[in-house]
């Protein structure tokens, strides 16, 4: 499992990974409520969403990729 570490905020931000990786994470507005949408640099790792609801710390989630599937956890810093 891959933890994202973020910080608990609603502002477009770099992320950092517990294997090293990078990425980003961007906010939108979807119906008037939040998205967060994550990608990763260099595709380590799938790219996913997550609405309001979903975006606290603890939050683990799998992500089906082309050729696996990846387990992630959100840790707020």
């Amino acid at each position: 499992m891959t933890t994202v570490f973020v910080h608990d905020n609603d502002k477009t931000q770099t992320v950092h990974c517990s294997d090293g990786t990078q990425g980003v994470m961007q906010i939108t507005d979807v119906d008037s409520a939040p998205k967060y949408d994550f990608k990763f640099y260099g595709h380590a790792h799938p790219g996913f969403y997550l609405n309001a609801n979903q975006y606290h710390s603890g939050e683990e989630l799998k992500v089906d990729d082309v050729l696996d599937t990846e387990e992630f956890q959100l840790k707020f810093v």
